[in-house]
């Protein structure tokens, strides 16, 4: 309920007082504005969508006929539940209100339990109305965004789709009349079909951790041995890059819990992202250090041209690379990704901005971020 859900409309300052003090009573927890009906009329009734209105028939139909003509239509979220408040004797006149607006009544003699169970019924009405709409808001954003995910992963896979078919298509016309055509358009199907093959594996890696799918292999093991694991992986890379890679692990720095390969593949997407982006000759800092008594920060630095001032956020979304050589291209999801199984660990991981070259990752992590069970806390 919103913080004003009850709304007492009543010309006579008597009984709009004590109408209000009633409510008040019953419900003293209960958000309550009380008004008059010239008030209300020109600043409250055509926003009380989420609210009860109580409004006050004293006997004078038309009066209510004009309050009720100011509401939104029914059926309509902006509606308030409309409970009108009458004198013994004077309910046969509302059954004209309720064909006109009204949602029920309650009479000034009736006692306490009937009126609290009738605006206690109004209000579970109006609670009931806001909870249909956020759900459809919220399902109304996931088709669009669901809509806006299936766009973009079509055009993506289309576009090394068409290259390899672009290439076969060349082999099988002119393969033998120009041999030399062979490897070059070979490794294009080759290159394209590994990128096909990355961007495949990212969605369903993706997918699999949104929808809690992931088999989480937790052990307990020295932050060391995965920083020489990662350094072994890329020791190939670097050196056809002509890149250098400089990892180091502070003193101190101990022992994790956590899925190793998850966190592997975390080193992996931006370690290769710091290589993918270091001029020749150039260095990428892989560093673990201690960021508190429980906690570990791993940073990868690199010395290319960094990241855009104000696309720090934007790059961990979907799909968002920054401009490189088409031959450099990444399927968009490896940060993405990360993001996932860093906060799976109960961790974070952003980049340092301000700088003016050269992009700086870190990934903090509690030493005891994933339990056994699989169940760690996710920020």
């Amino acid at each position: 309920m919103s913080s004003q859900d009850i709304l007492v409309v009543a010309d006579d300052p008597a009984r709009r007082n004590a109408l209000a003090e009633r409510v008040r009573r019953l419900f003293p927890l209960a958000g309550l504005t009380a008004l008059g009906g010239d008030e209300a009329a020109s600043s409250e009734l055509g926003g009380t969508g989420g609210r009860v209105l109580l409004l006050d028939y004293p006997g004078e139909v038309n009066r209510v006929r004009e309050l009720l003509a100011l509401l939104p239509p029914r059926g309509r979220p902006a509606r308030p539940y409309v409970l009108v408040n009458c004198r013994d004797g004077e309910a046969a006149t509302l059954d004209e209100l309720l064909a006109e607006g009204a949602d029920d009544f309650v009479v000034d003699g009736c006692s306490d339990a009937e009126f609290a169970c009738r605006l206690r019924a109004g209000r579970a009405r109006v609670h009931a109305i806001q909870g249909a709409v956020a759900r459809a808001e919220q399902l109304a954003e996931l088709s669009s965004r669901q809509t806006d995910f299936l766009s973009v992963v079509s055009h993506e896979i289309r576009t090394p789709l068409a290259a390899i078919l672009s290439a076969a298509n060349i082999l099988v016309r002119y393969g033998k009349q120009r041999p030399e055509s062979v490897e070059r358009f070979g490794r294009v199907i080759q290159e394209e079909g590994r990128r096909l093959t990355r961007l495949i594996n990212n969605l369903l890696d993706l997918t699999k951790i949104e929808a809690g799918q992931v088999e989480w292999e937790i052990s307990r093991f020295p932050v060391a041995e995965l920083a020489t694991q990662a350094q072994d992986a890329f020791a190939a890379l670097v050196g056809e890059r002509a890149v250098n890679l400089a990892v180091t692990v502070d003193q101190g720095v101990g022992e994790i819990v956590a899925d190793r390969d998850k966190l592997m593949q975390v080193l992996v997407n931006l370690i290769s992202n710091a290589i993918k982006h270091s001029p020749e000759g150039g260095t990428v800092y892989v560093r673990a250090r201690q960021a508190g008594p429980e906690k570990i920060r791993l940073e990868i630095e690199d010395e290319g041209p960094g990241i855009p001032a104000g696309a720090e956020e934007r790059i961990f979304e979907r799909f968002q690379q920054l401009d490189v050589e088409d031959r450099n291209r990444g399927t968009g999801l490896g940060l993405t990704i990360s993001r996932q199984i860093v906060a799976r660990h109960g961790g974070h991981i952003w980049v340092e901005p301000g700088r003016r070259r050269g992009a700086l990752f870190h990934v903090e992590l509690p030493v005891e971020g994933l339990t056994r069970s699989g169940h760690g806390p996710v920020r």
